[in-house]
C-alpha cells in the first residue's frame, strides 16, 4: 500500500510549536543584552541586512522620484500609446487575390481571416515583393523549400527571413 504524502504545513507549525518556548527565552536574553550593550543590535545579521534591504529601497524610490520630477511631460496633442496595428492581409485563393486592411492588438496571429470579397477563411498577412516583376506588389507568400523560408507566388522571389 502506498504511504501518505506527509503533511508539511502540519511538520512546520509542530516544529513552531515545539520550539517557541526556546525562542521566547533566547529573544528575552538578546533583549537584555542589547539594553546592556547597544552595540549588539547593529552586529546581529538580521537587523543589519533588514536595514540595508529598507535603506535600498528607500533610495530606490527617491531615485524614481527625482527621475520623474525632471521628466517633461509629454506635448499638449499627444495620445495615448497604440495597442493596435493594421495589418495587410492578401487572400490566398488564386481566383481573389484580394489585399485589404484589418486592425488587430499587437502580437495578432489568428491567420488566416475572413477574406471581404470572397467570404472565405483565406486571408494571410501579406508581404512586399520587390522584385522587377512585382514592383512593391503585397502577396500572399507560399512555402519555398518546405523550410521556414517564403516566396513570392507571382514571380518566385525568395523573401528575407523576417
Amino acid at each position: 500500500m502506498a504511504q501518505e504524502r506527509p503533511n508539511r504545513m502540519a511538520e512546520w507549525v509542530m516544529l513552531l510549536r515545539k520550539n517557541a518556548p526556546i525562542a521566547r527565552d533566547q529573544f528575552t536574553d538578546w533583549v537584555g543584552e542589547v539594553r546592556a550593550e547597544p552595540r549588539i543590535l547593529w552586529e546581529t545579521t538580521a537587523i543589519r541586512y533588514l536595514s540595508y534591504g529598507i535603506g535600498g529601497v528607500l533610495l530606490s524610490w527617491g531615485l524614481v522620484m527625482l527621475v520623474h520630477m525632471f521628466t517633461p511631460p509629454p506635448p499638449a496633442g499627444a495620445k495615448d500609446a497604440a495597442v493596435t496595428a493594421d495589418f495587410h492581409l492578401v487572400c490566398s485563393n488564386p481566383d481573389c487575390g484580394y489585399n485589404f486592411v484589418i486592425a488587430r492588438e499587437f502580437g495578432f496571429s489568428g491567420f488566416p481571416v475572413r477574406c471581404d470579397r470572397c467570404k472565405k477563411d483565406t486571408g494571410v498577412a501579406g508581404r512586399r515583393c520587390y522584385s522587377l516583376n512585382c514592383q512593391g506588389r503585397w502577396v500572399a507568400p507560399v512555402p519555398a523549400d518546405g523550410h521556414q523560408n517564403e516566396m513570392c507566388p507571382q514571380c518566385g522571389t525568395l523573401f528575407a527571413s523576417p
